[in-house]
C-alpha cells in the first residue's frame, strides 16, 4: 500500500459567512367584523385563529390588493429584531 503525501499549497480560498435569524412585524390593520361576514359570532380568539390560517383566502380591506394576507405584508415596518447573529470564517481548498 503506497502512502500519500500531502503537498503545501500555493494558496487557500477563505471568506466569511455570516447568518441571522430576521423578525419584522407590520403595522397592524383594524378589521371591522361587520365587514367579514365569516367572523361573525366568532369570539376573538376564534376570529384571530381563522384569519391566521384564511387571510390569503380573505378580502382585503383597500381594493389595491388581491388578498388580505397580501395588504398586511405591505403595510410599513414596525419593528425589526435580529437574532442568533454569527460570524464564521471558512476556508476551501479548491474554490477557484
Amino acid at each position: 500500500m503506497s502512502e500519500q503525501t500531502e503537498t503545501t499549497p500555493k494558496s487557500i480560498a477563505v471568506f466569511a459567512t455570516e447568518g441571522y435569524s430576521v423578525y419584522i412585524v407590520k403595522e397592524p390593520l383594524e378589521l371591522n367584523i361587520e365587514d367579514y361576514p365569516e367572523l361573525e359570532g366568532m369570539t376573538t380568539q376564534e376570529a384571530i385563529d381563522y384569519v391566521e390560517s384564511n387571510a390569503w383566502d380573505m378580502k382585503p380591506t383597500n381594493e389595491d390588493y388581491d388578498s388580505l394576507a397580501e395588504e398586511l405584508n405591505d403595510r410599513d415596518i414596525r419593528r425589526e429584531k435580529y437574532n442568533n447573529e454569527s460570524t464564521e470564517i471558512n476556508g476551501e481548498a479548491n474554490m477557484f
